[in-house]
C-alpha cells in the first residue's frame, strides 16, 4: 500500500481546533450534556460486552483444551498399561 500521497496533520493541528472552539464561548446545554453522558454510557456498555464474548470464548478455549490435554493424557497412561500387560 502506497501511503505517500496521504495528507499529514501538524501535531499543532488538534490544538488550534480546541482553542478555537473553547475561545467561541460554546457552551453545552444541559440537553447537549445528556446526549453525550447517554452516548458514553452506550460506547461503554458495548465495549464490556465485546470484552466480555471475548472473555468468554477464552474461557471455553481454555476449557476444550484442557479437555484434549486430559484425554491424550489417559490413552498414554492406557497404551502404557496396555503394552505392560502384553509383556
Amino acid at each position: 500500500m502506497n501511503d505517500t500521497l496521504t495528507s499529514v496533520r501538524s501535531p499543532g493541528t488538534d490544538r488550534r481546533l480546541l482553542a478555537a472552539t473553547a475561545a467561541d464561548g460554546v457552551r453545552l446545554t444541559p440537553v447537549d450534556r445528556l446526549e453525550l453522558r447517554i452516548g458514553l454510557w452506550l460506547l461503554l456498555r458495548s465495549a464490556r460486552r465485546h470484552e466480555g464474548a471475548r472473555d468468554r470464548d477464552a474461557h471455553i478455549r481454555r476449557i476444550r483444551n484442557d479437555r484434549a490435554r486430559t484425554d491424550l493424557h489417559h490413552a498414554a497412561l492406557r497404551a502404557h498399561a496396555l503394552d505392560s500387560v502384553r509383556t
